[in-house]
Order: structure tokens, then sequence, then C-alpha cells
């Protein structure tokens, strides 16, 4: 069953890269939420660390992961972004930036031909853009900074082969603006804070990595974000995200595990 699934997985993944790069051309020039590369180790023994750098449809990320013990892992990330870009409304040049860092702490299993992992954990980010938010009291798109928390818990299945692995992620996040801020003095308030209040996104993503010498791996995320409920976001968020990377993983068993 396992390896039907992981081979329609692998079939599709060459068809959802071509949707999710036509998506990323339509979407918004200039989302404030950022999601960033879920961090998917797939890790195999205790005393593993991974440490692994992206290039994205959005900047750049650094991600890494330690294994505690052969069922215990904690991970790290930090992602960042800077682009100039030229409002397509009044012709204003803004730079829209993002970052964005996160901790977890979770736990693994290694099977024969599987791997599972569930992570938890907190982040913090911000992001710059140009955009038309209400309670500036414009009518127009203003240069703003919004401040955001974040909450995940993240589920991870995977296959355990020796040259090629592929995971599904179905990312479940929980995400709060707590401040917007403005310079622009035609605004009638400079800082805003949005209801307490938690939304609920759906962030699923495959991740496909693939040895390529020693201990070096190549790796590829594609990945989607979904509110639950599109009434609640008044923000521009980056939908569909795409990334790509190299990894260095301390772990010498690049072989499958073998059980007894």
């Amino acid at each position: 069953m396992l390896k039907l699934f992981f081979g329609e997985v692998k079939f599709y993944t060459f068809h959802l890269m071509r949707y999710v790069l036509v998506l990323l051309l339509a979407t918004a020039c200039s989302p404030i939420y950022v999601p960033n590369t879920r961090n998917v180790p797939l890790f195999k023994e205790g005393g593993e660390f991974q440490g692994t750098i992206y290039g994205t449809s959005a900047g750049g990320e650094a991600q890494m992961g330690y294994a505690i013990s052969d069922h215990v892992a904690v991970t790290g990330n930090y992602a960042f972004g800077s682009q100039k870009q030229t409002n397509s409304g009044d012709g204003q040049e803004f730079t829209r930036k993002n970052s964005y860092a996160e901790l977890g702490l979770g736990l693994y299993k290694v099977k024969r031909n599987s791997r599972i992992e569930l992570f938890a954990g907190y982040g913090m980010g911000k992001g710059t853009t140009h955009d038309q938010y209400y309670f500036f009291g414009l009518n127009n798109d203003v240069v703003a900074t919004g401040k955001y928390n974040r909450i995940f818990i993240q589920p991870s299945i995977g296959t355990n082969n020796r040259k090629f692995n592929i995971a599904f992620t179905p990312r479940i996040s929980l995400m709060k603006f707590t401040e917007f801020t403005t310079d622009d003095t035609n605004a009638t308030i400079a800082k805003f804070s949005p209801p307490d209040k938690f939304q609920v996104l759906i962030e699923p993503s495959v991740t496909g990595k693939f040895h390529i010498a020693g201990n070096l791996h190549g790796i590829f995320q594609l990945g989607l974000t979904v509110p639950t409920n599109s009434d609640e976001v008044y923000y521009e968020y980056m939908p569909a995200q795409f990334a790509i990377g190299l990894q260095l993983d301390t772990s010498n068993r690049l072989r499958t595990r073998v059980y007894k």
C-alpha cells in the first residue's frame, strides 16, 4: 500500500511543479505573509545533524536539524527575502521584505520502507510591502510592515530509500499578526494592533531529496497555503511556494536501515 501511495506521489510531483510555477506567476506580487519552507529532516538515527541552504520563490532560507536520540529531534529555520518592486497602481518604488525564524521539537520513527515524523514549534516573522489596509484610513496603497507570531503542527510521512526520498507534509499553522506600522504621513494612524485572534492555515507540501555525493544531498519542495476562513484574511499572502537547495547530512548511513 505504501509503495503504491508513494509511486503515485512521485508521478504527480512533476505535474504539481508545473502547476505551482504557473500559480506563482499569477499570484500577488507583494505578499506581506510569506510562508517558510517546511523543515522535513526525515532522520534515520540519533546523533544525525542536517544543515540546509535553500533558494526560494521569495528569497533564501537556512535550516538545521539535530536528532537528540533515535526518536526525538529539534529543528530551526531562518527565512529572509528582499526585492525592489514598483507598484503598478501609482508607480511608487518600494522594497518588499520578509523575514521569519522558528524552532521546533518533534518525534520520528524509522521503518523498513517509510519514515514518520511529527514536529511542533513556534516562530516570529515580519513582512514589508505596498498594499491597501483599511485601518490606516487611506483609499490608496501604502508601504506597511506587519509583524506576526505563528504556532505550527507538522506531521510528515516519507519513504526510506537509498538514492531518492519523497515526503508529504500537511502542516497546520496558527498565525496571528500582532501589529502593522507605516511611515506614510497621510495615514490616519501610524500603528495598528489587529484583534487578538489566531487564523488557521493549511500548508501542505511535497519534499524530494536525492543523494549527490558523500554526505551531500539535493532537495526541493513544493508548498501551498490555504486559509480555512478566507473572510478573515485582510492581507496578501503567498499561496504557492517553491524551493530548491543543498543539504549536508552527517549520518553515515546512506543505505536503508537494516532490520532484524
